[in-house]
């Protein structure tokens, strides 16, 4: 592995973690959002159980309409967020396949930069199994959410008229949203896992670097051609 290589490599790592990092922040908010449609969804349920018993079923029926298209709006936000994710994931495995091509140039003639690498390998391959991982967990965590949209979205002025209708689509929203909820909660786990793994694996990038650009500033030196010495009785008497 010449000195470029190995920056090149670093830099692929650098961008790993990064994107893995990125990814961690998106699953956050995905959760947070997620759980605002779950606590959307329990208002709907509410209002429609209070059409059922009330003499003012018609204004609570309305009320739960309300919350359903709050909903779809939901789940509008949780699609983006997805897509989001998918992103991130998508440029750390590029980085990751990319650092891991650049490693195995590796020159293990050096025994510190040997060193180096197989330290890092075994890293960056836990990195790139969990986000294997978390890729199709993520295009799970959309189709569930696209199918609680798809369920509010049920809900139309007409449909409203049917309590029967209304408690069918907040049923079957609420189920979607449930399996998004646990898919994210697995998500969690096995991005935290990737991203502990990106951290390990950019420290020992650093080393490279550092060791890289030693190299480098040393074969600079080295390469400077000494001044002549002054040729003996020279020197002014």
């Amino acid at each position: 592995m010449t000195t470029d290589t190995a920056l090149h490599a670093a830099d692929a790592v650098f961008m790993a973690e990064q994107s893995v990092g990125r990814a961690r922040r998106v699953v956050d908010e995905l959760h947070t959002t997620i759980n605002s449609a779950l606590q959307v969804l329990d208002d709907a349920e509410l209002d429609s159980a209070k059409a059922r018993l009330s003499d003012r079923g018609d204004y609570y029926l309305e009320a739960a309409g309300e919350h359903l298209s709050r909903l779809q709006r939901r789940c509008s936000d949780n699609a983006e967020l997805v897509d989001e994710l998918t992103g991130h994931l998508e440029r750390a495995s590029h980085a990751i396949a990319d650092a891991h091509d650049l490693l195995q140039e590796a020159d293990t003639s050096d025994p510190e930069l040997a060193s180096e690498v197989a330290q890092l390998k075994p890293r960056l391959a836990v990195v790139g199994e969990m986000i294997d991982l978390a890729k199709p967990m993520a295009r799970l965590t959309a189709q569930h959410i696209d199918s609680a949209q798809l369920a509010a979205q049920q809900v139309t002025p007409p449909a409203l008229l049917e309590p029967v209708t209304l408690e069918r689509s907040i049923a079957t929203a609420g189920k979607e949203l449930g399996r998004a909820d646990e898919d994210v909660r697995l998500l969690e786990n096995v991005v935290d896992h990737a991203a502990a793994s990106a951290r390990q694996s950019a420290g020992i990038a650093t080393e490279i670097t550092d060791n890289a650009r030693r190299r480098m500033a040393e074969q600079s030196r080295g390469q400077i051609p000494r001044q002549a010495a002054p040729a003996v009785g020279s020197l002014a008497r």
